[in-house]
């Protein structure tokens, strides 16, 4: 554990953390004063209330987190005051297929109960619920399209990272990525990647120096404009 002379200090990810993740997702991508707009559509057209509506983000946020850890191989987080502020996931380095299973069990979960708050209040509303779909399918197709144009099957992925109102400011996004890049580093990798989109700070990486290696455009409702996958070296 490193410490900082602001009080945020650095720690492994553990499985005791997912409430801590799940809420840094919520506020910063399913909440109205969240950075992008990934859910607005499909929360405000539910037709829920205010309680289900609390609801559905969470669980929508725990399911993505969920994903997330799925794929992840190595995770830090960053503490303040004891609190979990940030936190970058990685993909590359000593994989588990225990660990997989457990996180995708999770997500489905969350998913499932999610859908069901759905059609509950879809059936309240006594309208028929239009299928579409899901933006993280979207998402993952453009993915597989811009890591197979840029030539990144054989390198790590930073898979999620997110820094909490309360520790913006520290630089804390930068000191979290420079843990992951040393990660890599010493894993004998020389280059990494990682996707973003225009629902997300994007300007971040360019202003770190990483390179914009390929785009996308999003392709279904309430999906980013673009998506971008970004390059550095380790």
């Amino acid at each position: 554990m490193d410490d900082m002379t602001d009080g945020i200090t650095f720690e492994r990810v553990t499985r005791t953390d997912l409430d801590d993740i799940v809420g840094l997702a919520q506020a910063a991508w399913y909440s109205p004063d969240g950075l992008g707009d990934l859910a607005a559509g499909t929360l405000d057209e539910a037709g829920l209330d205010g309680d289900e509506r609390e609801v559905a983000a969470r669980l929508l946020a725990t399911d993505e987190v969920a994903s997330y850890l799925a794929e992840s191989t190595w995770g830090m987080k960053a503490l303040l005051d004891g609190q979990v502020v940030g936190i970058i996931l990685t993909q590359g380095t000593h994989a588990s297929a225990e660990a997989s299973a457990y996180w995708e069990g999770v997500g489905q979960q969350a998913r499932e109960a999610a859908e069901r708050l759905f059609a509950r209040a879809h059936e309240r509303e006594e309208r028929a619920m239009e299928p579409s779909e899901p933006v993280y399918l979207d998402e993952a197709r453009a993915t597989d399209e811009m890591r197979a144009e840029a030539g990144l099957a054989n390198q790590p992925r930073v898979l999620l990272l997110v820094v909490g109102e309360a520790a913006r400011g520290h630089g804390l996004g930068r000191r979290l990525l420079a843990r992951a890049r040393d990660h890599f580093s010493r894993h004998g990798a020389e280059r990494y990647w990682l996707v973003t989109d225009t629902d997300c700070d994007w300007p971040f990486y360019e202003h770190l120096g990483l390179e914009r290696l390929a785009e996308r455009t999003g392709a279904v409702a309430d999906a980013p404009e673009r998506y971008f996958v970004y390059g550095g070296r380790a």
